[in-house]
């Protein structure tokens, strides 16, 4: 009966002598969340073969562990092994390294390819942007100005808008607004986007009317009947 196999991650590049210990123990994290079944799966010794590390896994997992890996390999963004595949590829993308890691009793081999070129480019977009929030900056000379918009309680400053339309949106301050114009999208390696900065090109106010007070607007507007139940359902639910 086997009591255990085998995972070899396989590092092409160093060996175990020139290696960093500290540079070894990123790479065993990222691949201990990777391979997942943490309380089952127990590190078992590092080969000298550029640098193997390998891992004892009981042959009970191997129909958790492989599919594991095998889903984050194949890009698939919702994998619970996601994060770590992508962090073992950074690793050795800085590196300039690559790795591979067979799957036992399939014969499959698991490419890690480092971080592509193509990868890099695909962490920043620009595209059409629209942002919401209390316009509570407006600072700077020249063609271009800097506004802060105050958004859930933090302060967005990455926003710039022409000079020469900023009288009109000062109007505004103190009050929410909308603001639309080409923003710039970065994607950190958990694949989560956020705004790096937005040229601004218009804008437009928002109501800062009180619930109550559009909620009696919409009762002047709508007539007797089923509108007005909903008016006063949604009445109950605030008291």
């Amino acid at each position: 009966m086997i009591d255990f196999v085998e995972y070899r991650f396989r590092i092409i590049g160093p060996s175990p002598e020139t290696l960093p210990m500290g540079r070894l123990a990123a790479y065993m994290a990222e691949l201990a969340r990777l391979l997942g079944s943490e309380e089952k799966i127990h590190f078992d010794r590092i080969e000298n073969r550029s640098v193997g590390v390998v891992a004892r896994v009981p042959p009970e997992e191997i129909a958790t562990v492989s599919p594991r890996v095998r889903a984050a390999a194949h890009n698939d963004e919702q994998a619970d092994a996601a994060v770590p595949f992508r962090q073992l590829n950074k690793l050795l993308g800085e590196d300039g390294w690559k790795a591979e890691l067979p799957l036992p009793q399939c014969g499959e081999v698991i490419q890690f390819p480092g971080t592509s070129k193509n990868e890099k480019a695909l962490k920043r977009v620009q595209q059409p942007t629209t942002i919401r929030g209390r316009l509570i900056r407006i600072e700077g000379s020249g063609d271009v100005v800097k506004i802060g918009l105050e958004i859930d309680g933090r302060l967005s400053a990455r926003v710039s808008f022409p000079a020469a339309s900023v009288q009109d949106l000062a109007r505004h301050f103190h009050h929410h607004v909308s603001v639309t114009g080409d923003g710039r999208w970065k994607r950190d390696d958990d694949g989560q986007w956020s705004l790096e900065d937005l040229k601004a090109v218009s804008f437009e106010p928002l109501d800062d009317s009180p619930l109550s007070t559009v909620l009696d607007r919409l009762r002047n507007l709508m007539p007797a009947g089923e509108g007005a139940k909903i008016i006063k359902a949604v009445d109950e639910l605030r008291h």
